[in-house]
């Protein structure tokens, strides 16, 4: 159903007092598709994304350019630039997830409004040497072995849409930053869509490590690679057809920390170098082994039950891989098909 133009002041406002608490959502609904004006679905789709844009948060569901325009506005004039902030960062992300199902072409408007918008948002600080950038590459490795999705998907977006690219290698590990995170102080993933034209950082970062990036066939295989190891669609170019580009930049630095044992243990590292954290990190498999010994009684696989020590007796006594999801409550044991290898 089209929707009728005159009411979206009215949808706004309904969401805003949803949000607010100052009416019930089945009750504003009803308000919404009174006079069949609109369906109940389109008048959930209002409020539940304006509850997402309010916290900065991915939705799903794509509102009409004109109404996202007057949801953009009011909540600039209504919340100033802390809520703005928070608005766009989560138009972007459903820009972006919209994007992941191959519907970029629906997407065309929302980015032209992300543009007209993000001018009011104060822009970072470039950053001034090897070590601001150094600082944001470590912010985007955390990122992509978090245990958030939000936060990994975030810097696989950056990525994946990247044209120009850092590339570095820690401990003969080929990896790539793109510019326009890695230019400004203290960057996050998630403040992407803030940032100015590429061109500006590209000029930052060419100035501190005193070279131009440049097209390399070789470098874009490495970078496919890359991709296929994080999970990223492989492209031809980067965003907008554009070739992609590379600076080298060589330095070998352990750019991750201890993980605490409080914050939890991701599943799925992406290279054998990270040992405390990668999918069998040692110290999380004794713990979840003792905690589970001391429940249970013995060690056996949690999915089919098979019990290596009365299989093969003392050589499989304590014999069990651990994988766990996010914190360490959720580690099961679990074996693999052959069992043992």
């Amino acid at each position: 159903m089209k929707i009728d133009l005159s009411l979206i002041p009215l949808a706004y406002k309904l969401s805003k007092d949803v949000y607010d608490e100052q009416i019930r959502q089945v009750d504003a609904v009803k308000i919404l598709a009174g006079n069949g004006q609109m369906n109940e679905g389109s008048a959930k789709h209002y409020i539940e994304n304006f509850k997402y844009m309010r916290k900065g948060k991915k939705f799903t569901m794509t509102l009409n350019t004109e109404s996202m325009d007057y949801f953009l506005s009011q909540i600039y004039k209504d919340f100033a630039q802390t809520g703005l902030s928070k608005a766009l960062s989560s138009l972007y992300k459903h820009i972006t997830y919209i994007e992941g199902l191959k519907k970029s072409s629906q997407m065309k408007s929302m980015w032209g409004l992300l543009n007209k918008y993000k001018q009011f948002i104060p822009l970072p600080i470039p950053v001034d040497n090897l070590m601001d950038i150094m600082a944001n590459i470590k912010i985007l490795e955390d990122y992509l072995v978090s245990s958030d999705l939000e936060k990994r998907t975030s810097a696989q977006n950056l990525i994946r849409r990247g044209t120009c690219f850092l590339s570095y290698k820690i401990n003969g590990e080929m990896r790539f930053a793109p510019s326009r995170y890695l230019g400004y102080l203290d960057n996050r993933p998630s403040k992407y869509l803030i940032d100015i034209d590429g061109t500006e950082t590209n000029k930052i970062i060419s100035d501190i490590i005193k070279s131009v990036p440049i097209n390399s066939g070789s470098m874009d295989q490495m970078y496919n690679d890359y991709c296929l190891q994080l999970g990223i669609p492989i492209s031809s170019s980067g965003s907008f057809g554009v070739l992609r580009k590379y600076w080298q930049l060589e330095f070998d630095d352990d750019l991750t920390e201890d993980v605490e044992l409080s914050d939890g243990f991701p599943e799925g590292r992406m290279t054998e170098r990270l040992h405390k954290t990668r999918e069998r990190n040692a110290k999380v498999i004794e713990i979840a082994k003792r905690n589970f010994k001391k429940k249970h009684g013995k060690l056996y696989c949690e999915i089919c039950k098979f019990d290596f020590e009365a299989t093969y007796g003392q050589l499989g006594k304590d014999f069990i891989e651990g994988h766990h999801t996010i914190w360490i409550m959720d580690l099961r044991l679990i074996i693999k098909p052959n069992h043992l290898r």
